[in-house]
């Protein structure tokens, strides 16, 4: 599953990329979410059976009711932010105490490198505790867009409809890229990121990471 997914920087993310790299050589079936991830490889020449299906992640989002409230969701967890969160913590603080119409609504991680600078830095932002996946997914549905360094995420924004700002330098999900998707890859560049999506926060096209229906083609090809 999700095979085909590629930065080609074995540093982001870290450890999954070597890792995705590492069982595309063992895998003999690789089910991929997207014709990209298939090209990708396609490329390496790993051998074995390539189907295209989407993403099991979305199957799970159907029937989830889409809105647009006035919440900004927000989660940062990668390793690699980790020496960065204080900033990006600061920057995100800043834009929220200059958008008091918008609600800051921060989900916090069990990592404690995510979450020591919390409280410490974002007075303008709601801090809740980690959520069931069926109210996390809600709160995407409902919410007016995403602030995010998760790579599953990217997948569930598209599918409902919710563009999302990535605090990553890249991301192994460029089809969203544009659309549905902004990649920050620097903590400066958040403020006008923010005010381009917080302009147009309503995405056009159809998510590129699949249908809802991965696991019933899974299923037929196994």
């Amino acid at each position: 599953l999700e095979a085909g997914l590629r930065t080609h920087d074995k540093k982001h993310p870290y450890p999954e990329e070597a890792y995705r790299q590492s069982i595309s050589r063992l895998a003999d079936v690789h089910l991929c979410a997207t014709s990209e991830n298939k090209i990708n490889l396609d490329k390496e020449n790993v051998g074995g059976e390539m189907h295209v299906v989407g993403n099991t992640v979305l199957d799970n989002l159907t029937g989830t009711q889409i809105s647009y409230n006035n919440d900004i969701l927000i989660t940062l967890h990668r390793r690699e932010n980790h020496k960065l969160i204080p900033f990006w913590y600061k920057q995100i603080e800043d834009i929220a105490s200059g958008n008091p119409d918008l609600n800051f609504i921060f989900v916090s991680h069990p990592n404690p490198d995510s979450r020591c600078y919390l409280k410490k830095q974002l007075s303008n932002v709601s801090i809740i505790p980690p959520v069931s996946h069926k109210e996390f997914v809600n709160r995407i549905g409902a919410c007016r867009f995403l602030i995010t360094d998760s790579g599953g995420l990217q997948e569930e924004a598209s599918f409902l409809k919710k563009k999302a700002i990535v605090c990553r330098e890249t991301t192994e999900r460029p089809e969203a890229l544009g659309t549905f998707t902004y990649l920050c890859k620097s903590v400066g560049d958040l403020p006008e990121i923010f005010n381009k999506v917080k302009e147009d926060f309503v995405p056009e096209g159809e998510c590129p990471f699949g249908d809802g229906k991965a696991a019933d083609k899974i299923l037929q090809l196994l």
